[in-house]
């Protein structure tokens, strides 16, 4: 069977996907008229795929406390980006990653942890290239949509909890890692470009809404799955993925090579007491 086509900027990746029929889809994409192809799902939000299981292994080692300190997070709630006097823990990961995990102070310091570790536990199961990119990580209440920028995310432990009741809270902050990690170098690049270009449509309505913003971190979550979990990722939904976007698929493969590890253990990192 064939490979995912490789980038047009640089040799085929080496290596080889489990058995997926591409050739078809890439014939289809190229068959079809644009505007006849509407994007197969909705948004990665929406969907439930269980790809990363919480019982999957967490490279999370343990919390540091750090105190309180004034931290300027933006809340969705107040539409604004108040300072405030935050919990602070450092998380630290088998890695060598860490995160600075900044709660709100609307929690009391048994929950602010509680939260700290909740969060830390599933940031674990990312893959290191994603997590490596995270630095400050925040939590507020609330049921308002996760958002990222460059180098940090913010979270909402009510949209949390209703993620986690239909198993998709590692999915949503593979989202916003790929927000926090990887859109400044990717998500407006010629390499990047070009595949949008020669795909020619969308995976989700989302992305299709927002190809500037979305469109990386809308797609990369489905080639994680493809990559490293297709036995999770009906095969249906496989091959309408590689139907739709072979040359994004493409691209990602190289972010994500499933010939090295998602994890990269390096041992226990300094500074981090025994236990959690």
């Amino acid at each position: 069977m064939p490979d995912i086509p490789a980038r047009s900027d640089r040799p085929r990746p080496s290596g080889r996907l489990r058995p997926l029929c591409l050739a078809a889809g890439l014939a289809l994409s190229q068959a079809l008229p644009v505007a006849a192809q509407a994007p197969p799902f909705g948004d990665t939000a929406g969907t439930v795929f269980d790809i990363i299981r919480a019982d999957d292994p967490t490279q999370f080692v343990c919390l540091e406390a750090a105190g309180r300190g004034a931290r300027q997070i933006w809340d969705k709630r107040v539409n604004g980006e108040p300072i405030v006097e935050a919990h602070l823990f450092h998380a630290r990961y088998a890695d060598g990653t860490s995160i600075e995990m900044a709660i709100n102070p609307e929690f009391d310091s048994a929950a602010a942890r509680a939260q700290a570790l909740r969060f830390a536990t599933a940031l674990g199961r990312l893959p290191t290239t994603l997590r490596r990119g995270i630095r400050r990580f925040g939590v507020h209440a609330g049921r308002q949509g996760f958002h990222a920028g460059t180098g940090g995310i913010i979270v909402y432990t009510g949209t949390a909890d209703h993620r986690e009741g239909y198993a998709h809270l590692e999915e949503s902050l593979f989202h916003e890692a790929v927000h926090a990690s990887w859109d400044a170098e990717h998500r407006l690049s010629p390499g990047w470009i070009a595949a949008q270009e020669a795909d020619g449509r969308f995976l989700t309505d989302y992305a299709r809404s927002r190809p500037d913003r979305e469109d990386l971190a809308e797609t990369a979550l489905f080639a994680f799955a493809i990559l490293y979990h297709p036995e999770r990722f009906p095969p249906v939904d496989t091959r309408q993925t590689l139907e739709a976007v072979p040359h994004r698929i493409a691209y990602l493969r190289d972010l994500l090579p499933p010939e090295i590890p998602v994890t990269v253990p390096v041992g226990p990192p300094r500074g981090c007491a025994k236990g959690r």
